[in-house]
């Protein structure tokens, strides 16, 4: 029910704020620092979403801060990564996150150098594995999908979990949590910065 009142709400909102709700809601976890970043796909063949993004995406993710770099454009859809600057570099500057790049050929001296040879390798390979890594997924979960490893997975969510089930499963409650706290706010009516300000001080009650 709370999904169905929630987009409810953003179909009653203008061109412009359901844009800024539909993406808080959608990367409320990078907001709040819990994942470097997140992908979203939006399908041409939904024209007023694509018509919005277009229009009023990229600004408002410019306004608070945020990345976002264009992986895949194509005739029915484009996927774009949104990321925070620091966020990404302190993921790619872990030991075995930076080893396990560099053996890929990233460059690791730089962000923009990252997400450039990431968007090359992703145009290349449909979607390769290491885009875990600038998602926040740990780097020993990216291995053993990526091994089709005869480790039983765990559990799957937003990622499939082979390692760590405890600490996985913390991280997704988080994530659920945030996105909820979100979708509240946007259907209290709360303003984007209200809920900017909300996102980021959530876990630290």
């Amino acid at each position: 029910m709370g999904q169905l009142s929630f987009y409810d709400k953003l179909n009653s909102l203008d061109d412009k704020e359901f844009m800024e709700m539909f993406l808080l809601y959608a990367i409320s976890p990078v907001i709040s620092k819990l994942k470097p970043a997140s992908t979203i796909t939006i399908k041409k063949n939904n024209a007023l979403l694509y018509n919005r993004w277009q229009k009023y995406g990229k600004d408002f993710l410019k306004e608070i801060e945020l990345e976002v770099v264009t992986l895949r454009e194509n005739k029915s859809a484009v996927i774009v990564m949104i990321y925070d600057f620091n966020s990404i570099e302190n993921s790619i500057k872990i030991q075995e996150n930076k080893d396990f790049l560099e053996k890929l050929g990233y460059d690791i001296l730089s962000v923009e150098n990252c997400i450039e040879k990431l968007k090359t390798r992703y145009s290349k390979y449909n979607c390769p594995h290491e885009l875990g890594v600038f998602l926040g997924i740990p780097i020993k979960d990216v291995k053993d999908f990526i091994d089709c490893s005869d480790k039983k997975c765990l559990m799957c969510g937003y990622w499939k979990v082979y390692n760590d089930f405890e600490i996985a499963k913390e991280m997704f409650d988080k994530y659920d949590s945030i996105k909820k706290h979100t979708m509240d706010k946007v259907l209290l009516g709360n303003k984007s910065i209200e809920i900017i300000y909300s996102i980021k001080e959530y876990f630290k009650q």
